[in-house]
């Protein structure tokens, strides 16, 4: 449909065709003014002599109009210059018009768009929930798992029954742990450094059935859990430490001890801690087992304070926590061990 709000001819030429023959230029003549002269003497002219002086008066060129009952004038054609109409065809002759306006509504293909690009899927936020579980293992030990997905390679303070040991979640921002229970109604917390964390509570029957010690400290320490089961002597089968920890499965069966060291020594600062578990109740063997805390002197820690503390579970109980500090050797003394006996009782301090 055209929307033709003004036609302007100029410069254009307008051609009306009529029976008459009547024809009218573009550019229109001179005016021409046909004036009757003034009556003599008052006297009014006759209405015949009147027309005869009018029609004679007009010029050669022009002729009478012609009678109105002739054939009436149609529009032959018309010729368009105006800026306002588009795509139309110069010329366009009166049958090109309908009688009657039709409207015909524009399709989307009428409509010169682009098409569109198109966008992307918003990615799904993910979940930032801190979230803990924990699960049963033999041996009284519980199997932690903490999700945070808004926290990956992120460091992690463990806590349980005055317990601590630091970890690191792996890229997918979870870390997964297996802890010694230190009590029956036993309650697991890990904590983030930006403050969020999440906690598990769990009942823990077997742990009456083993006996624990416990020795935490922060940093390279040099400090470790060492036993002696039933006459052993270091290096041998019963000699029990990081070095030569054994599985939970062993307790599990009765058949001796294991030691589970629990932090990330690639953490600055990391606190640490060593557990060394005897299966009390269910052991098959008999005799002594004899426990100690040993500290090796290092590059890191000669010649500087060192503390730890050290405490013991015994039939689902635990015992107060005893606080150890030393002034380690010299750095002449890189490589010795100081031996700490008796965990629960006191301390011993000497060169090995």
């Amino acid at each position: 449909m055209f929307d033709v709000k003004t036609v302007a001819i100029a410069g254009g030429t307008l051609v009306l065709a009529a029976g008459a023959g009547l024809y009218m230029q573009a550019a229109p003549a001179a005016p021409v003014h046909a004036t009757a002269p003034a009556p003599v003497d008052d006297m009014p002219m006759p209405a015949e002599a009147m027309a005869e002086h009018t029609l004679a008066a007009l010029p050669d060129e022009a002729e009478a109009p012609a009678d109105l009952d002739e054939t009436p004038v149609e529009l032959a054609a018309i010729t368009l210059t105006s800026s306002d109409v588009t795509d139309l065809p110069v010329t366009m002759t009166a049958d090109a018009f309908p009688a009657t306006p039709t409207l015909a509504a524009a399709s989307s293909d009428d409509l010169m768009q682009p098409d569109p690009e198109p966008q992307p899927e918003p990615a799904a936020e993910p979940d930032c929930t801190v979230d803990l579980t924990g699960e049963s293992r033999a041996a009284a030990m519980v199997a932690l798992t903490l999700s945070a997905a808004c926290q990956p390679n992120a460091r992690v303070l463990f806590k349980h029954a005055g317990m601590n040991f630091t970890a690191a979640t792996d890229e997918t921002g979870s870390v997964t742990v297996e802890v010694p229970a230190l009590a029956e109604d036993a309650t697991f917390i890990a904590m983030l450094d930006d403050g969020n964390g999440a906690a598990v509570e769990m009942t823990v029957d077997s742990l009456f059935f083993y006996d624990r010690a416990i020795v935490q400290w922060r940093g390279d320490a040099g400090i470790g859990i060492h036993a002696l089961e039933f006459g052993a002597t270091y290096d041998d089968a019963g000699h029990v430490w990081s070095g030569a920890p054994r599985d939970a499965t062993v307790a599990a069966r009765g058949e001796g001890g294991f030691v589970v060291r629990l932090g990330d020594t690639e953490i600055d600062g990391a606190s640490m801690v060593d557990v060394y578990t005897f299966p009390t109740a269910t052991t098959k063997l008999s005799g002594d087992v004899d426990l100690s805390v040993e500290v090796e002197v290092t590059d890191l820690n000669c010649g500087r304070d060192v503390s730890a503390e050290v405490l013991k579970v015994s039939q689902g109980m635990a015992s107060p926590v005893t606080k150890l500090a030393m002034t380690m050797p010299d750095c002449d003394a890189v490589g010795d061990y100081l031996l700490l006996n008796n965990l629960v009782d006191d301390l011993k301090i000497a060169s090995r």
